[in-house]
């Protein structure tokens, strides 16, 4: 009869700390002509506009443009995605709350305002149109 092993102990292995800020591979700076996406069950909309990314946060700007009001999103990082709202004030002013997460080449998300509940996506460009830190 064969003889029984002594159990074998492992050390249990680290799981890594989450990170408090997006890792993202972008570089810092200003992509003009981006084309966001929204869609929901009755809405298919695509806008263009310009994304600003900086350490720990990610812009969205998008002027006024068919009938829509413009929009200034400043999300701010929440770990594995950005969160952010409305920067715009005044009466043409929508409340926005949006959220957003890097996909690898893509970055989608939920976008709900005073009317719709949308899901959007968006691509940024190869090249950055202005360096900003």
């Amino acid at each position: 009869m064969a003889k029984k092993k002594a159990p074998t102990t492992r050390k249990p292995v680290p799981s890594p700390r989450p990170s408090r800020s997006l890792p993202t591979t972008r570089k810092f700076g200003r992509y003009d002509n981006v084309v966001f996406e929204f869609i929901n069950v009755t809405t298919s909309l695509e806008q263009r506009g310009a994304v600003i990314v900086r350490a720990g946060e990610m812009v969205i700007e998008i002027p006024e443009q068919d009938g829509y009001w413009a929009s200034l999103i400043i999300g701010k990082s929440q770990g594995h995605y950005f969160r952010g709202g409305n920067s715009i004030r005044g009466p043409h002013a929508l409340k926005i709350d949006a959220r957003w997460a890097d996909l690898g080449d893509v970055f989608a998300g939920t976008w709900q305002d005073e009317d719709d509940d949308l899901l959007f996506r968006f691509r940024l460009p190869r090249a950055i149109t202005k360096v900003v830190k």
